[in-house]
């Protein structure tokens, strides 16, 4: 059950990622209307200055998709070395079982 408790960790970790994301961009999103709206430049000018800052955005958001890409990854290793380490205890005390087992029989014969 630990790696229940693990995994929704790990969930619960990417839905707080997505809700700062959201609000991110959502922020990103009011400033710059209101930006245009009371923008004190000519129309080319604002075209610019809007288009520098749409490219910053999109590196932005491409950088916290990466990080986030990166930490999933991370934890998705980090949980299949606990299955496989897990696995492989289960077994082992499984192939103990079954020698302690085989070995009463034997010794009961």
């Amino acid at each position: 059950m630990n790696y229940k408790n693990y995994l929704n960790g790990c969930l619960s970790d990417n839905n707080d990622s997505a809700k700062i994301i959201a609000a991110l961009l959502a922020g990103v999103a009011v400033g710059a209307a209101i930006g245009i709206l009371f923008a004190p430049d000519s129309g080319s000018e604002t075209r610019t200055q809007i288009s520098d800052k749409a490219k910053d955005l999109a590196s932005t958001v491409k950088d916290k998709v990466q990080t986030a890409k990166d930490s999933l990854s991370v934890k998705a290793d980090e949980l299949k070395h606990s299955a496989t380490d897990a696995l492989d205890k289960a077994k082992d005390k499984y192939t103990k079982a079954t020698n302690d087992a085989n070995d009463a029989v034997e010794g009961a014969i």
